[in-house]
């Protein structure tokens, strides 16, 4: 479905995409639960914006893994994972897309033991196309508080 590939970009882009925006968030549950939440069907369930998500690989799910992701019957999109270190890390980089919006996206999760807990840190890198889309300037100041709230939003998986 996703027509459109996007640039093919690596961890580099994390430090220098044009856009980067980092959420923390301190959980109740040991990192295994977390990283079970973070590759379930449920993840983003909470998320009303995410009315779709389906992996396209079967599972145990590894490095080269597919998700596709529809954000409001707007926008759908493929997710290679060209990391993922179970229980401690999992990063993807968005390689097609449905509508010519994004020149770029990388999403990094990372996953710390914090005492009984998790604390897991969910990095967004993205160059949107020029001309299209949001302006990085009205982007920007959205993201950082919504990024917190939507990865904050896994809590509803652990309970």
């Amino acid at each position: 479905m996703p027509a459109y590939p996007l640039r093919s970009v690596d961890d580099q882009f994390l430090r220098d995409a044009p856009l980067v925006v980092a959420s923390t968030v301190k959980l109740d549950a040991p990192p295994a639960r977390v990283w079970q939440a973070l590759g379930s069907d449920e993840m983003w369930s909470w998320l009303p914006l995410i009315d779709q998500l389906d992996w396209q690989t079967p599972r145990p799910h590894t490095e080269g893994a597919v998700r596709r992701l529809r954000l409001g019957r707007f926008l759908t999109v493929d997710e290679e994972f060209y990391r993922w270190e179970t229980d401690r890390r999992a990063t993807f980089r968005i390689t097609h897309q449905s509508r010519k919006v994004l020149d770029a996206l990388i999403e990094d999760f990372v996953l710390r033991p914090a005492g009984t807990g998790t604390e897991l840190t969910w990095t967004m890198a993205v160059s949107p196309l020029k001309g299209r889309g949001l302006p990085l300037g009205l982007l920007a100041p959205l993201l950082k508080p919504g990024n917190t709230a939507a990865i904050a939003g896994i809590k509803k998986i652990l309970r």
